[in-house]
């Protein structure tokens, strides 16, 4: 198990700076990096710790990672009530370019994980790209208009609220037209999805019509354990399938 170093990063985007952990493994000459996208009101260490687990795992296989928090999550600027999916797509943008300009990691090529909404961020971010090597989803949240469907928010004032959160209407609007189905056959990285049959959140459906109309060499795992695997023995195997994954492509 390989020793890493951590450190706070501040990732510019948009005229902000975003809340970054950058891993580092030591005695390693320029790691393959790989990138982390939260889900919708999570942060960079998502449920559990599980991207901070996660990351560190992969770390000490000698990986370099960076999870940030998006705008209006986590440590980074705004309010909640200001989020809209266009920033989180921007943030990922920017993400990955801050990988590019770092001189301790070799960026040329870079893997992505993306759990929930960050699952379809990561489907906007690589459609088309070439300098994807691995592209892991967890749990994705690929049709939000489907899940829009099932949800029943309180809507007062301008504001749709979310239990301890809320947003601005016309902001929750934006967000829930998102949709990255139709950006499947652009994917041009090995994909890794891992989904939970008992996942009450995004249901395991929309993994498996995405999957289908992948084009590139795939993997679809299917799990328990929710919506963010809350099973030590699950996260344990998905640690390891998620390695294996990046290990075998990048």
């Amino acid at each position: 198990m390989k020793q890493a170093r951590e450190e706070f990063v501040r990732i510019p985007s948009a005229g902000l700076h975003l809340a970054g952990v950058l891993h580092v493994p030591l005695g390693v000459v320029r790691p393959k990096p790989v990138l982390f996208l939260h889900g919708f009101t999570g942060n960079k260490s998502e449920a559990g710790r599980l991207y901070t687990d996660m990351a560190r795992f992969l770390c000490a296989s000698g990986y370099a990672a960076l999870r940030f928090d998006f705008r209006c999550h986590g440590d980074s600027p705004l309010p909640f009530e200001e989020y809209k999916i266009s920033y989180a797509l921007e943030d990922a943008r920017n993400a990955a370019n801050f990988l590019k300009t770092l001189s301790e990691v070799d960026a040329s090529k870079f893997a992505v994980i993306g759990l929930s909404m960050g699952g379809g961020v990561a489907v906007n971010l690589t459609a088309g790209r070439d300098d994807v090597a691995a592209l892991v989803l967890l749990a994705p949240a690929l049709d939000w208009p489907e899940l829009a469907g099932r949800a029943t928010p309180k809507i007062e004032g301008g504001y749709v609220y979310l239990g301890g959160l809320r947003m601005k209407v016309e902001n929750a609007a934006e967000t829930m037209q998102f949709s990255v189905m139709n950006l499947a056959e652009q994917i041009k990285a090995p994909t890794l999805i891992v989904h939970s049959t008992d996942d009450e959140v995004v249901p395991i459906s929309q993994s498996k019509k995405f999957y289908e109309n992948l084009k590139v060499e795939k993997k679809l795992l299917e799990v328990n354990g929710g919506h963010v695997f809350n099973d030590y023995q699950v996260r344990r195997q998905i640690e390891q399938e998620v390695l294996s994954w990046i290990k075998t492509h990048f």
